[in-house]
């Protein structure tokens, strides 16, 4: 009768360390897209405030009109933080790419990628640009 009791506890200590992992499996796995939609955000926000700051006082039309692409990439690298690898591309009004170099910086992009289009105004010719930043973090 003992040895039955012994195997009973077994298996029920074996249930147990099961449902103890996949529950902790089932409860981190959110956490990480929780993270990732975080990252994003983050991301999206920084371009977006990168990008203004860029166009101010027309700032970004005049250096997109002149093909300015190292000082252009330049400003770029200096307003965005440390850890994020950025790829901008301009197109013009038609949707064809005007850039005629890459404009990028730290290193390759990885998965997550977030893109950001913004609509740029050169004032003087009052021709229109859209310029896709793409950022990520370097991980």
């Amino acid at each position: 009768m003992l040895r039955d009791r012994r195997g009973q506890v077994r298996i029920l200590e074996a249930l147990m360390a099961t449902s103890i992992v996949f529950s902790a499996l089932l409860v981190t796995m959110p956490i990480n897209d929780l993270e990732n939609d975080y990252d994003s955000k983050s991301l999206r926000s920084i371009g977006l405030n990168v990008l203004v700051e860029l166009d101010r006082n027309g700032e970004l039309g005049s250096l997109i009109a002149q093909g300015d692409w190292a000082e252009l990439s330049r400003r770029v690298s200096i307003l965005l933080p440390l850890g994020v690898s950025y790829n901008l591309t301009v197109y013009n009004e038609d949707g064809d790419e005007v850039n005629s170099s890459t404009i990028s910086g730290g290193g390759v992009l990885g998965e997550n990628v977030v893109s950001i289009r913004y609509l740029v105004v050169e004032r003087t010719n009052c021709r229109f640009y859209v310029v896709r930043l793409q950022l990520a973090w370097v991980r």
